[in-house]
């Protein structure tokens, strides 16, 4: 991975953890909206492996 595209994908998951921080600050017991959150943030930690 070079340098411009992990900056890249450091920044698409800050982007997702704002949304799901946002989300939480929204409502807290809005499990799915939540859910959903983690599941961007998973697929966007998939990114960092390898």
């Amino acid at each position: 991975m070079d340098l411009l595209r992990a900056c890249e994908a450091m920044k698409d998951f800050i982007e997702t953890a704002q949304k799901l921080i946002n989300t939480w600050e929204e409502d807290p017991d809005n499990y799915s909206k939540l859910e959903e959150g983690l599941t961007a943030m998973k697929a966007e930690l998939a990114k960092f492996k390898g």
